[in-house]
């Protein structure tokens, strides 16, 4: 089955997610850009060059790029997906590396032990929001998701 090049499902809950501290997501959009990444047939190369189309803002660029690579970090996540993921991130790359940041900011990331946050330049994370997503990342979930793909 081919995948569709309209990447407008997840650009858009990308773009809700990124204008706001990560801490602060909204679950709606957490979760659409989750399912998006993990279970639909989406080209992510199309979808991460549309956000990158409409955006500039450097802590907007960090932000989609940390939650792209924190979505491959779930058990859900085929070897495959995750290669598209990092393919797409490449893109993301180019616009903004991943760079170090002050000590004072890496001091209190690091007490919750997000050095994913910390590799993007943030001083930001998901926090307690990765909660949300914990119902759809499990088996019975993930069986049905992958079911209807099919």
């Amino acid at each position: 089955m081919a995948k569709p090049a309209n990447g407008h499902v997840l650009s858009a809950a990308l773009d809700t997610l990124v204008k706001i501290p990560l801490d602060h997501a909204d679950d709606v959009a957490l979760v659409s850009a989750a399912k998006a990444v993990w279970y639909s047939n989406l080209d992510l190369i199309s979808a991460a060059q549309a956000f990158l189309s409409q955006h500039t803002d450097e802590v907007e660029l960090r932000r989609a790029g940390y939650l792209l690579e924190r979505l491959t970090r779930f058990s859900c996540v085929t070897d495959s997906r995750a290669l598209e993921v990092f393919k797409a991130l490449e893109l993301f790359l180019r616009s903004t590396p991943k760079q170090a940041i002050t000590s004072q900011t890496a001091v209190a990331l690091r007490k919750r032990r997000d050095e994913l946050a910390l590799s993007w330049g943030l001083n930001e994370d998901l926090g307690l929001k990765v909660q949300t997503l914990l119902p759809f990342q499990t088996r019975h979930y993930e069986a049905e998701q992958r079911a209807a793909f099919v």
